[in-house]
């Protein structure tokens, strides 16, 4: 009688263990159904409440345009310098705007220095700034470079096979400073090594890339620095 009940037992339980899978992917899809529909439901009801917010907006916006042109039939005057007093303020901002971003003169060694610094290392601590400003004065004061700071800092660019030397030159972006304070650094620094009062920790460097890079022209190189964010080179 216990033996039939095992068998009784093990029987059932090995059709169960045969049904357990189909049973639980039949609940399985019907959770995934359910899951379907409730995200349907939800993204049904945000699309409506974003319809209404939008509609809400759009009345807001109409109800004070028609109160606007209310005041500006019951008050002509007001309206009339309210309006002017805003052309007035547009366009002090506009001519303002550009006025506040410095002036900058690319004939000028100490502006076109400056904006290379600027743009080359001005999240460079204080060392990595100078690096990158004495690699422009060695080139400077080596024949194969022109003899000029601003010739250097512009060179190349002119075709579109030839690359410029340093890449913001040539990026098609505003080169003006956005960041006065780094700008001023930047100037500063510039008249500094423009008077010789800054030593090259270079080791007369001519050459740099960022050291998350690997170009293909530093091969016949010699690696003379790495400094900050850059890696400098002179010739073999």
């Amino acid at each position: 009688m216990y033996r039939r009940r095992r068998e009784w037992l093990a029987g059932a339980g090995g059709g169960f263990m045969a049904l357990q899978y189909p049973i639980l992917g039949w609940i399985m899809r019907r959770d995934w159904r359910g899951l379907l529909v409730r995200v349907w439901w939800l993204a049904w009801r945000l699309a409506g409440i974003a319809v209404r917010g939008a509609t809400m907006v759009a009345g807001a916006l109409v109800r004070h345009a028609l109160t606007l042109a209310d005041w500006a039939l019951r008050w002509p005057r007001l309206a009339l310098g309210a309006g002017l007093a805003l052309v007035l303020t547009l366009g002090t901002l506009a001519v303002l705007w550009p006025a506040a971003r410095p002036r900058i003169d690319l004939s000028l060694s100490l502006d076109c220095l400056a904006l290379n610094i600027y743009h080359e290392a001005r999240g460079e601590p204080l060392d990595g700034r100078v690096a990158v400003a004495q690699v422009v004065m060695n080139r400077v004061g080596d024949p194969a470079f022109p003899g000029q700071v601003c010739a250097v800092v512009r060179q190349g660019g002119a075709q579109p096979q030839d690359r410029c030397q340093f890449s913001w030159w040539c990026d098609g972006r505003d080169d003006r400073p956005g960041d006065l304070a780094a700008w001023i650094g930047s100037k500063d620094l510039a008249r500094r090594i423009l008077a010789g009062s800054v030593d090259d920790p270079t080791g007369g460097a001519l050459w740099y890339h960022a050291t998350h890079v690997d170009p293909y022209w530093n091969w016949d190189m010699i690696q003379q620095a790495k400094i900050g964010r850059h890696i400098f080179y002179g010739r073999k």
